[in-house]
């Protein structure tokens, strides 16, 4: 449908108006209008917890598992990220559960709890799985290349030990030929 040359220019004058976010903070606040529970996207630890517990999860994972080098370091980074989110996960999971008030068609002698479960459990189930398979990879990355290094390690000391050794032969083999000439020498 045609929109006509007055309706256009009413679009027009309207759009000026239109201003949106300038200042750094206003435009940080309404990047964070569609965040429902942090679980997906880019990492960041959101408002309700603790930069610092963060900071020390993280500082724990570097001094156990003790990168070598950059790749390792990105690599133990990530497990804690995913460590990080699927507690998140499991938080928003405890709140899935609602206790439901005694009603008055409840039975007195009856002393059960009742619960109602939110419909977005199975939501944050998933992602609890999704975080902690990929967790595991990056382990078994780091695993893997810190079993390559040492495999490379080890390569290295055996081939030194394979040079020592045909060192030695090649002297014990020269002292034999310096013997045998002595020998010789004395029998002339």
């Amino acid at each position: 449908m045609p929109v006509s040359a007055r309706q256009l220019a009413a679009n027009r004058r309207n759009a000026k108006k239109s201003c949106g976010p300038k200042t750094p903070e206003t435009k940080a606040v309404s990047a964070q209008n569609n965040l429902k529970h942090g679980l997906c996207g880019r990492f960041r630890v959101l408002a309700g917890e603790s930069q610092a517990e963060y900071d020390d999860l993280l500082a724990r994972f570097m001094r156990t598992e003790q990168p070598a080098d950059d790749v390792e370091q990105e690599l133990v980074a990530k497990m804690c990220r995913h460590t990080w989110m699927s507690e998140r996960s499991v938080r928003c999971q405890d709140a899935c559960f609602e206790v439901q008030p005694r009603s008055e068609q409840d039975d007195p002698e009856d002393n059960r709890i009742g619960f109602a479960v939110r419909a977005d459990l199975e939501v944050y189930v998933r992602y609890q799985a999704a975080n902690d398979r990929a967790y595991q990879r990056a382990s078994a990355e780091l695993a893997k290349r810190r079993a390559a290094r040492q495999k490379a390690q080890n390569g290295f000391e055996s081939q030194k030990r394979k040079e020592a050794e045909e060192t030695r032969k090649a002297e014990l083999h020269q002292h034999k030929l310096t013997v045998a000439r002595a020998r010789a020498e004395r029998e002339q």
